[in-house]
């Protein structure tokens, strides 16, 4: 390739990061409210459990929301409280206790997970120490700081006093050198899509129990992973790769299983913040 070329491809990525940051911060304003839907196309696929990251809002979950609808998968999206000050620990339990309440109302063995930044570390967090593993068959990491980042220090300058996740995302942290060193929930399949051009959370690497094939780069920003629609391929390929195995190896499935039906109702009193959502024209 040439000198001008890459020029020309540098300047292409630089400009489509600076669009989907502007996306991604369109899709933020819209808050945690979101329609709720129980549309399910395709009842042999899993439901899909989205975190979103620091900062953000089940509204910035809505490009994945979409073209995971579009491809016939029910989803929820999951909103750990005002700003996500909490500890990721706190989060974690949270989410732990809403995955398995998802599986309990829709009588489904098991969901899909995706986390975005932030969101990753606490999906891994309740997959490895909060019996998540028992409710989840994949988990995709996108742009998730998994050996940390330094950015956490201008959290820390702000908001370092109320919030104890803005500590627990510096490098070195006790929090990431536990979540690292506990090691993967057999039957669990891993993987981590990050954007070549992520500066807020550079890529860290494979983690143990990523297979080479599971770990994506892709040509993007941190904004880019959720709004780009070459990041979710990569994701929804994995996923769909791994649904085609995965309840083989689950040792608790009863023989009816396959014979499962599933609702295409609201569900009553949907937990609060993990509400099923749906995307309409315009929304």
């Amino acid at each position: 390739m040439s000198l001008a070329e890459r020029l020309k491809n540098r300047v292409r990525d630089a400009v489509d990061t600076v669009v989907h940051g502007f996306d991604y911060g369109k899709h933020l304003a819209q808050g945690n409210k979101v329609r709720v839907d129980m549309a399910w196309t395709r009842p042999d696929a899993r439901p899909v459990v989205l975190v979103h990251g620091f900062m953000g809002t089940r509204g910035t979950m809505l490009p994945m929301t979409r073209r995971f609808q579009q491809d016939g998968r029910v989803v929820f999206s999951y909103a750990y409280g005002t700003f996500n000050f909490a500890s990721l620990r706190r989060s974690a339990e949270d989410l732990a206790a809403q995955l398995r309440r998802i599986c309990e109302e829709l009588d489904v063995p098991s969901v899909d997970l995706v986390g975005y930044s932030m969101g990753g570390l606490i999906s891994l967090h309740a997959v490895k120490f909060l019996q998540g593993h028992r409710y989840v068959d994949n988990l995709v990491m996108m742009g998730s700081p998994l050996r940390g980042t330094w950015v956490g220090l201008a959290g820390i300058a702000t908001v370092g006093a109320v919030s104890p996740s803005v500590w627990q995302v510096l490098p070195g942290s006790a929090f990431l050198e536990d979540l690292l060193a506990a090691p993967v929930p057999e039957g669990v399949r891993l993987c981590q899509i990050h954007g070549t051009s992520d500066a807020l959370c550079p890529p860290p690497g494979p983690i143990e129990g990523v297979a080479p094939r599971n770990y994506v780069m892709l040509p993007g920003g941190h904004s880019s992973l959720v709004v780009a629609e070459p990041f979710y391929v990569a994701c929804r390929d994995f996923l769909e790769a791994g649904n085609a195995t995965a309840s083989e190896t689950r040792d608790e499935v009863d023989a009816h299983d396959d014979e499962l039906e599933f609702s295409f109702e609201p569900v009553a009193a949907p937990a609060p913040g993990l509400d099923p959502v749906r995307l309409v024209a315009g929304e």
